[in-house]
């Protein structure tokens, strides 16, 4: 079964464009494009917040805004690129989100200066999720992290 829907999605102010996939029963997502920059932040955390709401009641909601949020902002600052992807899926045991560039650069995983300001991004996504890893497209690659659903 596939398909695909638009409609408005609750909390954004209009103007981004989304749509909701179910590409199978095990498998239903939500992806939306955004300029790349800083302000991309606020709604990507939007969406991963109503989608997880949505799908388990807020569940890991902290920890994925947390992370999708690092994520816009390595692309914003390393990439260069002028629009970015946001897709989060609902899989059976786990939410997977991804954050789409232009770019074939692939991110490094680094340990920051002591005390430095900025570098933690991609050690967060480590720590807190249970998978993350980068998928080569193209044109481009999509960053992504898995957050795993435990049995309540």
């Amino acid at each position: 079964m596939s398909g695909s829907v638009t409609a408005p999605l609750v909390g954004l102010s209009g103007g981004e464009n989304f749509a909701v996939v179910a590409v199978q029963p095990a498998d239903v997502g939500c992806h939306m494009v955004l300029p790349c920059g800083p302000e991309a932040a606020a709604p990507a955390r939007k969406l991963v917040e109503s989608a997880f709401e949505a799908w388990s009641g807020g569940r890991l909601v902290d920890a994925g805004k947390l992370l999708v949020t690092e994520l816009v902002a390595n692309a914003a600052k390393h990439t260069g690129c002028r629009r970015i992807g946001i897709a989060v899926r609902r899989r059976p045991a786990a939410f997977w989100v991804g954050v789409r560039d232009s770019s074939g650069e692939l991110p490094a995983l680094m340990a920051p200066a002591h005390e430095a300001e900025s570098g933690y991004g991609l050690g967060l996504v480590a720590a807190l999720s249970q998978r993350w890893g980068v998928t080569c497209e193209s044109r481009g690659k999509w960053v992504w992290f898995e957050l795993r659903l435990e049995a309540s």
